[in-house]
């Protein structure tokens, strides 16, 4: 497939740019600036959409999520909306919604599917060995076991406030790494794939990888809702909320919205 010039625009090096801003609001205008001055031209070839993109790893430092604006006037979602998202990414919603969903961040982070023998295997391990394994375990058959990974990260901190790997991740890698297979073609993966939060000082800070992340028009929502879901843990702890860190590998704003991210 040809690709469609660029007329105008960066092309320095693919390098990750660094934000930092007291609250969201302004951590998102200040994220689009940057990103539509020095975003790297990325050309994207994805199966269900072609498009250019200002793109590149960064980096969103905000020292008071909690302060406002929480969430700023230009972006393309209503405080409803946001308000809905946080919502459902912390209560999830009825039960006939979110099976209808390929993934939500609830599901993954609070109804996580794993698996009793996957637990207790370590190593590269042989064919041979797995299989007596697994047998001697649950004779051979699978032991699956949804996982709360947000209750489970408030009762190993209550326990012990210092420990460093009460990590969250959504990531299923035989599903999420078979996206263009002929059985996940039409399935879609989490851009949220690591929430490790820290205790320090009795502030809950919150450190976020994302893989891809649409800066212009999700980036709003996904901070709103994340930053919610963080207050809630330090609610649940007796804490105050920290500092929030999202880093995304791949922040993008899609040529369709060049003009209004330029108006930001």
């Amino acid at each position: 497939m040809d690709v469609p010039k660029e007329p105008t625009g960066y092309d320095g090096p693919y390098a990750p740019l660094v934000i930092e801003a007291k609250n969201l609001g302004e951590a998102w205008e200040r994220a689009v600036r940057a990103m539509m001055t020095k975003g790297y031209n990325r050309f994207v070839k994805a199966p269900e959409y072609q498009t250019w993109t200002k793109d590149g790893p960064m980096f969103i430092m905000v020292t008071d999520p909690m302060a406002t604006p929480r969430f700023p006037q230009k972006a393309p979602l209503t405080q409803e909306m946001a308000d809905e998202y946080a919502k459902n990414m912390i209560e999830g919603m009825a039960k006939e919604k979110e099976n209808s969903f390929d993934y939500t961040y609830f599901s993954r982070l609070r109804c996580y599917p794993d698996c009793a023998i996957r637990a207790g295997i370590s190593g590269v391990g042989n064919e041979e060995d797995d299989k007596q394994y697994i047998q001697k375990i649950s004779e051979g058959k699978c032991v699956l076991k949804r996982i709360d990974q947000v209750q489970k990260v408030i009762d190993i901190f209550k326990k012990d406030p210092t420990r460093r790997t009460a990590v969250m991740h959504t990531w299923i890698p035989m599903r999420d790494l078979a996206k263009f297979t002929p059985e996940r073609k039409d399935t879609s993966s989490p851009c949220v794939v690591l929430i490790h939060p820290q205790l320090v000082e009795n502030k809950l800070h919150f450190n976020v990888v994302m893989k891809t992340n649409d800066l212009y028009s999700a980036w709003p929502g996904n901070a709103y809702a994340i930053t919610a879901l963080q207050k809630y843990i330090a609610d649940e702890l007796g804490a105050e909320v920290g500092h929030y860190t999202h880093f995304s590998v791949a922040m993008q704003v899609y040529q369709e919205v060049y003009d209004a991210a330029k108006d930001v």
